[in-house]
């Protein structure tokens, strides 16, 4: 008489499979969720860099600052000559930009010198610079 089931060593086996397959699945779908979500603050930065430059055309001038924040940025720059409605989403938090953001956070700085503005977006941790923005 057979008894129907499964062994001890083939269960095992199925669980090393599943264990291996989160182990090296798990990292990768994280990753690629944080590369959407710096997509998104690409994005978010290029809409920043056409109102800067809409905000250059009618004052000819960008504006100045160091290192400002976006939200603050927007807020004292943008919103006041209607060049942005509203602070956007930060992608890695879900809601508005705030000046504490480290995940996804961008920066406005301009160099009255060579009359050069840059805008820097940074990845989860604040620390890896994801992509600059520059006017040339």
């Amino acid at each position: 008489m057979h008894k129907k089931g499964f062994t001890l060593l083939e269960i095992l086996v199925v669980i090393a499979v599943l264990a291996l397959l989160i182990f090296f699945l798990v990292p990768n779908l994280l990753s690629v969720q944080d590369r959407g979500k710096e997509a998104a603050v690409k994005g978010v930065m290029r809409n920043v860099q056409l109102a800067v430059e809409a905000y250059n055309m009618e004052n000819l001038i960008y504006p100045i600052g160091s290192d400002v924040p976006l939200k603050t940025f927007i807020e004292n720059y943008l919103m006041p000559g209607g060049y942005m409605t509203e602070v956007p989403k930060n992608p890695f938090t879900g809601v508005a930009y705030t000046d504490g953001d480290s995940s996804g956070k961008v920066m406005y700085s301009y160099d009255d010198s060579t009359g050069k503005y840059s805008l820097k977006g940074y990845k989860r941790g604040g620390l890896l610079k994801i992509i600059e923005l520059t006017n040339m």
